[in-house]
C-alpha cells in the first residue's frame, strides 16, 4: 500500500508538471504569434515610411528609431522561441531525478526535482523542476543519502538527504522509478550506455558522475586540466561545463561570444554541435586549429596538412623527423626562440642615421636606444612602427618650420625686383621616397625570414643554444628544415615555432573578448602551442582536456600536464585525473588497456558484451570477404554507426575500392562535415574523439603495426568502439596483440 500511495503521488506530480508545461506552451505559442505579427507590421512600416537608402544625417535620424524597435522586437521574438523550444523538449521528459532535503534548523522536507531547465510557476513562484546546473542540484550528483551541502550565493547550506530517486520518463509517461543510494545508479547508466551510438553527441545530464560534476561546476580555477582515459567523457564534460559557465556567468556578464572551443577537425565540430542547444544554450565560438594555422601562416608558404603529417609518421619511422618534432615543440626550443628574438633586436636590426635637409635628425644609436626602451613589452614590429612614426613626425615638423620660414622670407622680400625661389630647398618626391626606403630597411621585419635565418646559419643556432642540450642530429634537422622552408613548404612541426615568432615579432591576438578557452585533445599540442595560447588569449581562463595515451606524434606521459602548468605559472591551476571509462564494454576496455607499452590505469564500467574478435586470413581479398559478412551481421543486429578503421589513407582507399560495389559505405575524412549513420571508412587520426557502435580494424598484421607509433594508432582505433570490436590480420598478427590475445 505504501508503494501504491507513493506511485500515485509520483503520477500526480508528473501530471501536474506536464499540465504546467502544456499551459506554458500554449501561452508561448500565442505570444509568439503576437510578436511575429508585431515584427512584420513594424518591418512593413519601415518599408513604407523610411527612406530606402539614408542619404544624409536627417534621414539616419528618421530611420534609427525604426531599426532600434525592430532589433528590440526581434530579440523578444528569439527569446520567446528559445523558451518555447525548451518547453517542447521538457514535455517529453520534464525531469530525471529527485532528492528530498532537510536543511539544518528546519523540519521541512523539500522535494527537489532535477531536469534540463528550471520550471517555475509564475503565479505561486513554486519551482516544479530545478535546472541541473542550479547550486542545489549539485547534491543530486555529488552526495548519497545522509549529510550533504551545496554552495548557495549566500554561503554554504548544509542538511540531510533523506531520499534519492531516479526516473525514466518518455513521451510524458512515467516508465519506472527507483530509489538509490549512489549518485547515479548503475542500472540507469547501463541503460544509457547500452544504447546505440548516433551521428551526434548526446547530453549526459541524466548520468553525470560525481567526479564529472565537480569538474563541470568548478569556477575557482584559472586553468582547469583534465586527463581522462579514452571513453571517460572528457568532451561531454567540456560541453556541459560551458553550459554551466554560461548559466553561472549570466550575473557576471559571460556570454556565448566570450567562450571559444579549439577543435581538432571538422568532423569533431559537427559531432558536438547539438549538445549545447540541447542544454538550452547557443553554440559558442569554435575554431578548427588546423584551419586557424593556415589562415595565419598561409602568406609564408604551403602548410602541411595535419593528416599528411600523421600519414608521414605512419609510413616511415624516421628518427631525424621524430627528433625534429620533439625538439621544435620543447621548452628548450622556446628558450632558443626567445634568445633569438632578443639577439635579433639587439644585434641584427641595422639602424641608420636619418638626415633631413643635410642634417642628422636621429643617429642610429638614438633610434636603437628608443627601440630597446621596451617597458611595456611590445612586440618588435609594433616598436619599429612607433620609431617610423616618430621619424616622420619629426620630418613633418621640420618641414613645416622650414615652410614657415620661407613664407616669412617671401613676405619680407616680395617688393624686391629679383626673383625668389623659396621652395627650392624643400625635399623632392624622389628624396622623400629615398628616406622612406631607408627607414623601411630597418623597420620592416618578416617573421618567416627570421625563422629561416635561424636554420640557415648553424653557427648562430649553436651560439643561441649555449647551455641547452640539442638533439644529436641537430645538423640534419637544420638542413632538412632549411631546405623545406626555402622551397616554400612548411612542415606541420614548424607551424608552432613560426606562430610563436609571429606573436613575438608582430604581435597577434585572436579576439580580445575571449574570456574562456576550451582546448580538447590537449595532448596533440606540444608545449610551444600553450606558450602561443597564453600570448594570443591574454587574460583568458582555460579548460584543457586530453589523454596522453592517445598522443600520436610523440611519446608523453602524465607529466605533460606539469609542463602546461609551468607555462601558466602564476595562474591558479587545478588538475583532475579520470580513470573510469564509460564508452566501451568491460571486455573491450580490458583489451585496450593491454595494448599499450605502459598500461594506463583504466577502471572499466561494468557493462558486458562479446570479447573483441580476431580474424586471420592470408590475403586482403579473404579479409574483405569476412568483413563484408560481419558488417551485414552488425547491421542486422541494429547497430547504427559502424567504422572500418584503416591505418593509412592508401589502405583506406584500397579497402573502399574492394568493397564499394558490395555494400553501402562511405569514406570519412577529418575535413568532412559530419558522421552519418551506416558504415564509415576512416583512419585512426580522423576518428579521434569519435565513437561508433562497432569498430572493424583492418589488417593488424605484424608487418603493418610494428613501431611504437603504430601501437598508439592501434590504441586510438580500438578505443572508438562502444559495443563490438572486430580485428582482422593479413598473415601473422602484430606483437602488440598476439602477446596477450589468443588467435
Amino acid at each position: 500500500m505504501e508503494y501504491v500511495d507513493d506511485y500515485q503521488a509520483e503520477l500526480r506530480y508528473l501530471n501536474k508538471t506536464i499540465d504546467f508545461i502544456k499551459n506554458e506552451l500554449y501561452r508561448l505559442r500565442q505570444l509568439l504569434m503576437i510578436e511575429e505579427s508585431n515584427l512584420l507590421e513594424l518591418r512593413n512600416a519601415v518599408m513604407e515610411n523610411a527612406p530606402n537608402v539614408p542619404s544624409n544625417f536627417d534621414n539616419l535620424v528618421e530611420v534609427n528609431p525604426y531599426l532600434m524597435e525592430i532589433k528590440r522586437q526581434t530579440m523578444y521574438y528569439n527569446n520567446t522561441l528559445k523558451e518555447l523550444n525548451i518547453f517542447n523538449k521538457m514535455l517529453d521528459s520534464p525531469y530525471f531525478g529527485r532528492f528530498d532535503f532537510v536543511e539544518d534548523g528546519s523540519d521541512e522536507r523539500e522535494k527537489i526535482y532535477i531536469g534540463l531547465h528550471t520550471l517555475r510557476d509564475p503565479n505561486t513562484f513554486d519551482i516544479l523542476v530545478y535546472d541541473w546546473r542550479a547550486p542545489i542540484s549539485s547534491i543530486f550528483y555529488q552526495f548519497e543519502k545522509g549529510r550533504a551541502y551545496f554552495i548557495a550565493p549566500d554561503g554554504i547550506v548544509e542538511g540531510n538527504v533523506v531520499l534519492k530517486r531516479q526516473y525514466t520518463i518518455k513521451n510524458s509517461k512515467l516508465k519506472y522509478y527507483f530509489d538509490c543510494n549512489l549518485v547515479i545508479d548503475d542500472e540507469i547508466l547501463k541503460e544509457v550506455l547500452s544504447r546505440n551510438s548516433t551521428a551526434k553527441m548526446r547530453t549526459i545530464v541524466e548520468t553525470i558522475q560525481r567526479e564529472q560534476d565537480i569538474i563541470i561546476r568548478d569556477t575557482d580555477s584559472d586553468i582547469l586540466i583534465v586527463q581522462g582515459v579514452a571513453g571517460s567523457g572528457k568532451t561531454s564534460i567540456a560541453l556541459h561545463r560551458i553550459a554551466y559557465l554560461l548559466y553561472f556567468g549570466r550575473d557576471k556578464n559571460l556570454k556565448k561570444d566570450d567562450i571559444l572551443i579549439i577543435s581538432p577537425n571538422n568532423i569533431f565540430s559537427q559531432y558536438i554541435k547539438n549538445v549545447l542547444p540541447e542544454l538550452g544554450e547557443e553554440n559558442v565560438n569554435q575554431i578548427i586549429f588546423e584551419d586557424f594555422l593556415k589562415d595565419v601562416l598561409s602568406d609564408s608558404g604551403t602548410i602541411e596538412e595535419k593528416s599528411e603529417y600523421i600519414e608521414r609518421l605512419a609510413s616511415n619511422e624516421d628518427k631525424i623527423k621524430a627528433d625534429s618534432i620533439r625538439f621544435k615543440g620543447s621548452l628548450e626550443f622556446v628558450k632558443i626562440l626567445d634568445r633569438f628574438v632578443s639577439y635579433y633586436e639587439r644585434k641584427m636590426i641595422e639602424f641608420t642615421d636619418i638626415y633631413y635637409d643635410g642634417k642628422v635628425i636621429y643617429t642610429r644609436q638614438d633610434l636603437k636606444n628608443e627601440f630597446l626602451n621596451n617597458k611595456i613589452n611590445r612586440p618588435i614590429q609594433k616598436r619599429l612602427e612607433r620609431i617610423e612614426k616618430m621619424i616622420f613626425e619629426k620630418i613633418h615638423l621640420l618641414r613645416q618650420e622650414r615652410i614657415s620660414r620661407i613664407e616669412k622670407f617671401v613676405e619680407n622680400y616680395k617688393e624686391h625686383e629679383f626673383e625668389v625661389k623659396p621652395y627650392s630647398r624643400l625635399l623632392s618626391i624622389k628624396e622623400m621616397k629615398a628616406i622612406k626606403n631607408q627607414i623601411s630597411s630597418f623597420t620592416q621585419i618578416n617573421y618567416f625570414d627570421v625563422y629561416k635565418l635561424l636554420f640557415s646559419n648553424m653557427d648562430l643556432l649553436k651560439k643561441l643554444s649555449h647551455g641547452i642540450n640539442l638533439p644529436e642530429g641537430i645538423d640534419e634537422i637544420a638542413h632538412m628544415t632549411d631546405r623545406s622552408l626555402k622551397s616554400g613548404f612548411i612542415s606541420y612541426e614548424d607551424c608552432g615555432p613560426l606562430l610563436y615568432l609571429k606573436c613575438k615579432i608582430e604581435g597577434f591576438k585572436i579576439d580580445k573578448r575571449i574570456k574562456h578557452v576550451v582546448v580538447d585533445e590537449a595532448q596533440d599540442y606540444p608545449r610551444i602551442f600553450y606558450e602561443i595560447f597564453k600570448l594570443i588569449f591574454e587574460g583568458a581562463k582555460f579548460t584543457i582536456l586530453g589523454d596522453v595515451f592517445q598522443t600520436l606524434d610523440r611519446e608523453v606521459d602524465v607529466a605533460f600536464y606539469d609542463v602546461i602548468e609551468d607555462v601558466f605559472e602564476g595562474m591558479k591551476v587545478k588538475k583532475f585525473f579520470i580513470e573510469k571509462s564509460y564508452r566501451s564494454t568491460y571486455e573491450i576496455n580490458e583489451f585496450n588497456r593491454k595494448l599499450l607499452k605502459h598500461s594506463p590505469k583504466i577502471i572499466p564500467f561494468d557493462r558486458h558484451d562479446e570479447k573483441p574478435r580476431l580474424v586471420q586470413k592470408n590475403s586482403f581479398e579473404e579479409i574483405c570477404n569476412v568483413m563484408l559478412e560481419d558488417m551485414d551481421m552488425l547491421l542486422s543486429h541494429g547497430y547504427k554507426t559502424i567504422a572500418v578503421i584503416c591505418k593509412t589513407k592508401d589502405e583506406l582507399k584500397e579497402v573502399y575500392r574492394m568493397m564499394k560495389n558490395k555494400i553501402d559505405l562511405r569514406i570519412l575524412d577529418s575535413s568532412d562535415e559530419e558522421i552519418v549513420e551506416g558504415i564509415n571508412v576512416i583512419t585512426p587520426y580522423a576518428a579521434k574523439g569519435l565513437e561508433f557502435d562497432a569498430v572493424l580494424v583492418f589488417n593488424v598484421s605484424k608487418e603493418n603495426y610494428k613501431t611504437e607509433f603504430d601501437r598508439r594508432l592501434l590504441y586510438v582505433a580500438c578505443t572508438r568502439a562502444l559495443h563490438r570490436l572486430l580485428i582482422y590480420s593479413v598473415g601473422e598478427v602484430t606483437d602488440f596483440i598476439k602477446n596477450f590475445y589468443s588467435c
